[in-house]
């Protein structure tokens, strides 16, 4: 049942995030739903950095820069690789914190939300460009 209610809170959280960026323009938009996954990344980070583990804290700060790297990428070569990136950051969440050896540090409640979250955002995406005929440059 707690894993439920963290999976619900993932897409409540992520209807927030999309509400609050589907009014905006484009550009805006874009901007709003890379930086949201680049805290995503910045999260885990924050969860190394206190536990003083300094070998996460080098792996963390590592998918801080692949996640920004997708929000970069997707200015200049399209919307896919934004939700791609959201795609993406479920099997972080999965493979080196719920299961792996990063759940020694980050709580699983925060995984789990995670998994919701980032394929909810990355579905908005998807389906705001393909609605909008964006031709798959910004949302």
């Amino acid at each position: 049942m707690e894993v439920v209610f963290w999976l619900v809170a993932g897409v409540i959280g992520s209807a927030v995030l999309v509400k609050f960026a589907h009014n905006k323009s484009p550009e805006s938009r874009l901007n709003i739903l890379g930086c949201a996954l680049i805290i995503a990344s910045f999260v885990y980070l924050g969860f190394s950095v206190l536990a003083s583990n300094l070998i996460w804290v080098g792996i963390e700060s590592a998918g801080v820069l692949i996640y920004g790297a997708f929000f970069v990428l997707s200015k200049s070569r399209g919307v896919n690789l934004l939700a791609l990136g959201w795609l993406l950051h479920p099997i972080w969440d999965v493979a080196l914190h719920l299961f792996g050896v990063g759940s020694s540090f980050a709580p699983d409640w925060y995984a789990i939300m995670c998994i919701s979250f980032d394929i909810t955002v990355a579905c908005y995406i998807v389906i705001r460009a393909r609605g909008e005929h964006f031709h798959n440059k910004i949302v």
